[in-house]
């Protein structure tokens, strides 16, 4: 059965909080600490499977996207978020002045589980793909961007955005690919 974040135990939702609170860079460091909750095996297979999200999917709500986001749009500050999990996907919605930005990361139990899940999207949405991002990566020209690292799956979609919006004419395709790149710079600590 789906889970709200607001429905997990209270270990769970206070490791959640603290990795939400912590940026790209903190992340790292704030994995172990997750990692060392979970030093019982009934524990460890709860960190990793797909009732919590993983630290990695985290990130995508984080204080260091979050200002990449408020940087790349040229906001005053960070922009405002909601989050849910569900079904093993963790999906952070950022409220912008000119629409909703989608961030989401599906959680597979294996690399070949996100393959299948990658290459099923690809098909769903008719992706071109995208060279040099990520393990494999494809983009759509309506502002959708997925990408596949280890047994993970990143959707940017920026498609409920104006195609070209703001002061310096950003279009949103080209948005959804630079917040792509900067959740993958996070990811492999680049």
């Amino acid at each position: 059965m789906p889970r709200s974040l607001s429905r997990l135990g209270p270990l769970t939702a206070g490791l959640l909080a603290a990795a939400l609170l912590t940026g790209c860079a903190s992340s790292r460091a704030a994995t172990p600490r997750v990692r060392a909750a979970a030093a019982t095996p009934a524990a460890a297979t709860a960190a990793t499977s797909a009732d919590m999200p993983t630290p990695a999917a985290l990130m995508v709500c984080g204080d260091d996207i979050r200002g990449k986001v408020g940087q790349v749009l040229g906001l005053t500050g960070p922009p405002s978020t909601t989050h849910t999990f569900l079904d093993a996907r963790f999906t952070c919605t950022y409220q912008l002045p000119v629409g909703p930005l989608v961030l989401a990361v599906q959680q597979s139990p294996t690399p070949s589980a996100a393959s299948r899940y990658f290459a099923g999207q690809r098909l769903a949405l008719h992706g071109d793909n995208l060279p040099g991002l990520g393990q494999d990566a494809f983009g759509t020209p309506t502002g959708t961007v997925v990408v596949i690292k280890d047994s993970q799956t990143l959707t940017v979609d920026a498609t409920h955005l104006p195609a070209v919006f703001g002061s310096q004419h950003q279009h949103r395709t080209d948005l959804a690919y630079e917040i792509a790149s900067d959740v993958l710079g996070c990811w492999t600590g680049d």
